[in-house]
C-alpha cells in the first residue's frame, strides 16, 4: 500500500515473502491511497478480504501522510510500516558529531 505507485511497497513486501518457504501469498498492489477517504475505502476491503478468507492479511505500507498512515493501521490487517522506523534512525545518526562509517 503506497500513497504513490506502490513499487517501493511490492518490491518490500515480494522480498520479505520470499524468505517463508511453503507458503502461498496472494499479493495485491493498492497505489496511490493519498487521502483519508482513499485509507478509509482500502480498510474497507482490506477487513472484506480477511472476512471472507479467514486469513489477516498482511499490509505492507509506504503511506507518508501519518493522518492516511493511521486509518490503515486501525484495519483488521497486519500493518507492516516500512518507512516508520528509517526516518529517527536517520535523524539521530546525523546529530552525531564525528558520524563513523
Amino acid at each position: 500500500m503506497s500513497d504513490q505507485t506502490g513499487i517501493t511497497a511490492e518490491t518490500m513486501g515480494h522480498s520479505l515473502m520470499t524468505q517463508f518457504d511453503g507458503f502461498e501469498f496472494r499479493q495485491v498492489t493498492v497505489p496511490f491511497i493519498s487521502t483519508v477517504d482513499k485509507a478509509i475505502e482500502a480498510v474497507r476491503k482490506i477487513d472484506l478480504v480477511g472476512k471472507q478468507e479467514g486469513v489477516r492479511p498482511i499490509v505492507f505500507s509506504t503511506l507518508v501522510q501519518e493522518d492516511v498512515r493511521n486509518v490503515v493501521r486501525g484495519s483488521t490487517g497486519f500493518f507492516l510500516d516500512f518507512f516508520r522506523p528509517f526516518p529517527n534512525t536517520a535523524r539521530n545518526r546525523n546529530s552525531r558529531r564525528n558520524p563513523t562509517i
